[in-house]
């Protein structure tokens, strides 16, 4: 069984050129350093949807849904790229669970 980690990030104004390439160099070096890249499906960005010009960032990673070590390993590569797009609204979910955002620690699973 597997769970999906599905990420958005919405702003009125598009990614700029330093932006994207800041955003290419983390996902680069996390895909890079993932563990289990030769078996797990990737980190998947979505290409920009015109029909949804606020969306300046999305995509998904499927994850065992008993894999707590990858989801945390890809909640901190968002908590790097949310830290590149500090002024977009940012939905990040795990399965049906909404993720919640901290400061200093970045991107977390809310206890129950």
């Amino acid at each position: 069984m597997s769970i999906v980690l599905s990420y958005r990030a919405l702003r009125d104004t598009p990614l700029s050129p330093d932006e994207a390439a800041a955003i290419d160099i983390v996902v680069a070096r996390y895909q890079s350093d993932f563990e289990y890249r030769d078996t797990a499906d990737a980190f998947a960005i979505h290409p920009h949807n015109p029909k949804a010009p606020n969306v300046i960032f999305s995509g998904t990673v499927c994850l065992p849904a008993d894999d707590a070590e990858s989801a945390s390993y890809w909640m901190c590569c968002l908590t790097d790229i949310r830290r590149i797009l500090e002024d977009a609204d940012w939905h990040i979910s795990l399965g049906d669970t909404p993720l919640e955002w901290d400061e200093d620690d970045g991107w977390f699973l809310p206890q129950n």
